[in-house]
């Protein structure tokens, strides 16, 4: 799992710059998908919504530092029952103190915390209007080659981390991958076993090494479509989150360096999954291992005047998905839309158990291979209720089009067939009224917009002991005030 990938920029999906020779090899080997969607485009709502098949309001991952309920089933719980030892390398983002997240072994270099605070008692900031985080113009605008091949732990605690980036830690899983595969290779017993391995690259920092910020740097950058700084022709929830970014008045050059600095860490971080495909073969373990590779969100990278996720666009919601191995066709593309809630069943599918029947996902490997499946939904479903927007979206794509519902605003819809960089809005076409009013109804039969809206809200202090919406009322500056008059009570 690499974190925060572009899903269209590499070469197996005919990109025409970025380079990724083993994401090619394993494509060639098994089979992609071409519509696959994330259920959250922010770390652990994504990850804690894939890692028990269930979505996110299901389970109240509203954001990074929300813990987990330990009493969720997750898939390694299931792998356990069903007699598979499974081991997690690297970042699986749970929060707090709650790590295993039931594999059998589990080693990380970074555990985020959980918030203090929680469910919080006052109003969250990031909700709130006149919200800006400076650390993304920072991360931005500090892009660029780091020189040093390993020169940290890989902790992300040295205070040089955001000119080090991510490789260290990344150098240190995929060692540890290695070191598992060999293990494997030696061991004679036939059990099945289960690794999950997570890397970081290509999240930011956008900090890479040099030979691979040379690839792009300064002549070979894909510039990004739509790359408006600022951007009046956004959504006005997705204006207000450019705003957040603080990145308004990015210019030309830095654009372009950050660009090249996240190309970069595609190939980079590419170059090592190299390393373990390698060692799978050496291994000879490569016939009779399944192999899934997926991101658990995207970057806009620059389009549309945006960079990082947390918006409905192809680039931040979308996901790289393939999967190789037994049985799984050699060379294959899929165009059906698929998301991430899909691997819970895939995994126990592969260990040859079954998913609760109140997953919403089903496995792949039917799909992959020609057969019918009935129960498979034609539709994605993605949302979110975490920071930059003070209100929440929720997300459906079906067929040829993309149903955005804003709560409190106006919805947006494009065709992602015609308009795959979603540049024309079609919610104002009256032609599309009918359209629009389907999408609702099915986006009502998974969940109710406002009555989960509320309850995130609450989660985060945003709405008062009066029933007050702090989201509509409350801006950065008047909550800053209340607070330095000593307000307590909210």
């Amino acid at each position: 799992c690499s974190d925060q990938q572009h899903p269209h920029m590499s070469g197996y999906r005919g990109h025409p710059i970025v380079r990724t020779p083993s994401l090619d090899r394993l494509a060639e080997r098994g089979t992609h998908f071409t519509r696959a969607y994330c259920n959250g485009p922010t770390c652990v709502p994504s990850r804690m919504s894939f890692h028990t098949g269930r979505y996110v309001h299901q389970i109240d991952a509203w954001m990074n530092c929300v813990p987990l309920d330990p009493a969720e089933t997750t898939y390694p719980r299931r792998l356990a029952e069903a007699g598979v030892e499974s081991t997690m390398l690297g970042k699986m983002d749970f929060c707090g103190e709650y790590q295993d997240g039931g594999f059998t072994h589990h080693r990380i270099l970074r555990r985020r915390p959980a918030f203090r605070d929680w469910p919080m008692t006052r109003p969250w900031k990031p909700r709130l209007a006149g919200y800006v985080r400076p650390d993304k113009r920072r991360h931005v605008y500090n892009s660029g080659p780091r020189t040093e091949e390993v020169i940290s732990d890989g902790s992300g605690a040295d205070e040089n981390n955001d000119a080090v980036g991510n490789y260290d830690h990344d150098r240190i899983v995929t060692d540890w991958a290695l070191e598992y595969l060999r293990d494997k290779g030696a061991d004679p017993s036939p059990r099945p076993w289960m690794c999950y391995v997570g890397l970081l690259m290509p999240h930011w920092p956008f900090r890479v090494p040099q030979r691979f910020f040379d690839m792009y740097y300064p002549d070979n950058v894909p510039m990004p479509h739509d790359a408006r700084f600022p951007n009046e022709f956004l959504h006005p929830a997705v204006r207000r989150f450019q705003r957040g970014l603080d990145i308004e008045d990015l210019d030309e050059a830095t654009l372009r360096r950050t660009v090249a600095a996240y190309c970069g860490m595609i190939s980079c971080m590419d170059a090592l999954v190299g390393e373990m495909l390698d060692e799978l073969d050496a291994q000879d373990l490569a016939r009779s291992t399944y192999v899934i590779f997926l991101s658990d969100h995207g970057d806009a990278a620059g389009e549309h005047g945006l960079f990082y996720k947390k918006t409905s666009y192809e680039a931040s919601v979308g996901v790289p998905v393939i999967l190789a191995g037994p049985g799984i066709p050699a060379g294959k593309r899929i165009d059906d839309v698929v998301s991430l809630i899909d691997l819970y069943p895939t995994i126990l599918d592969m260990a040859g158990a079954q998913a609760e029947p109140d997953r919403p996902g089903t496995s792949w490997l039917p799909l992959v291979r020609g057969q019918e499946q009935p129960a498979r939904l034609d539709h994605a479903f993605a949302e979110w209720e975490g920071n930059f927007f003070r209100q929440d979206w929720f997300m459906l794509v079906r067929g040829d089009y993309k149903y955005t519902y804003y709560v409190n605003d106006r919805p947006s819809l494009f065709n992602v067939r015609e308009d795959p960089g979603e540049m024309h809005d079609l919610a104002g076409d009256p032609a599309q009224a009918d359209r629009l009013a389907e999408f609702e109804r099915l986006l009502r039969t998974i969940v109710n917009p406002q009555e989960v809206s509320t309850r995130a809200k609450r989660a985060f202090g945003l709405i008062g002991a009066d029933g007050t919406d702090y989201t509509e009322t409350l801006t950065i500056a008047e909550l800053e005030r209340r607070l330095e008059a000593g307000q307590t009570e909210w």
